[in-house]
């Protein structure tokens, strides 16, 4: 209700102020401001302005909009008086970009409900396998068991013998007694993972070799500051050779569609074509 009341207030605020300006004749437009001729009228401003009258906030959004359309039309007045009629004349790039618009807006429906966006793992592995040289790693990878504890928190000949031997059921098992000695961290999974990533978490030297690191390490254990740290490198791709498939999935499946829809919208322009010179639309003189 005082909300109500504000915006009512604030409203009849702004009409007498421009009765005012306009030598105390009623305003029965309700003009806001006016630059040149050209006006600004309360039922043109935005729903998102409408609703904050009534707020605390409400005039200093207004006064600010106001001031925003006031250098707006300046400056379009400063631009018409700086640029000659040729430069001025833009309606052919307004159509240009009108029918660009509503071209890529017909395209896009189109690819929505005609497309076939659905990839199979046989699609992915076929382009992969005729593609593999350009799917090259810029980095080290790595696939891991890794854990971080408390020296005194855990069997580590045991937890050792688990990363070391990874299976269903091992996998399961370190799981449960990583995550019953509250670990502070663990990672057991098979997916590959950037060997820069690990070694942010593991305090190794800074100048350290990576390929030598991998080449010459199997299981590492660290113990620093009361924490233990154990790596387990079950499997490496060094940078520079090809990138493994999972890796490359996601990119695979992206440039796929993308090549499914260049071959769409091609189709669908020369089927377009051929149809409207069959019936007759078309004529070339």
């Amino acid at each position: 209700m005082l909300k109500s009341f504000a915006s009512i207030l604030l409203l009849v605020f702004f009409i007498i102020i421009q009765s005012c300006k306009s030598g105390g004749k009623e305003n029965t437009d309700g003009v806001l401001a006016e630059v040149n001729g050209v006006k600004l009228i309360k039922k043109d401003l935005p729903e998102e302005l409408i609703k904050k009258f009534g707020t605390n906030d409400s005039s200093g959004y207004l006064k600010a909009y106001i001031d925003h359309w006031v250098i707006t039309q300046l400056s379009l007045n400063a631009a018409n008086d700086y640029l000659d009629s040729d430069e001025k004349n833009n309606s052919k790039l307004i159509e240009d970009y009108q029918n660009s618009l509503v071209l890529y807006t017909y395209e896009q429906k189109l690819i929505k409900e005609k497309l076939d966006t659905a990839v199979t793992e046989n699609d992915i592995e076929t382009f992969y396998t005729k593609n593999q040289n350009t799917f090259q790693l810029k980095k080290n990878i790595v696939k891991i068991r890794y854990v971080k504890l408390n020296i005194k928190q855990a069997d580590i000949t045991k937890l050792k013998s688990l990363m070391q031997n990874p299976s269903i059921l091992n996998d399961s098992l370190l799981k449960i007694m990583v995550e019953k000695v509250n670990a502070d961290n663990f990672y057991i999974d098979d997916n590959w993972l950037y060997l820069d990533d690990i070694t942010k978490e593991i305090p190794l030297d800074e100048n350290y070799d990576q390929e030598r690191f991998l080449s010459n390490n199997k299981f590492i254990k660290i113990e620093e500051n009361g924490v233990t740290y154990l790596l387990y490198i079950i499997d490496f791709r060094i940078k520079d050779t090809p990138s493994p498939l999972s890796l490359e999935k996601d990119k695979i499946k992206d440039i796929l569609l993308y090549q499914r829809k260049l071959e769409f919208l091609k189709n669908n322009k020369t089927n377009m074509l051929n149809k409207a010179y069959e019936n007759g639309n078309v004529k070339v003189y």
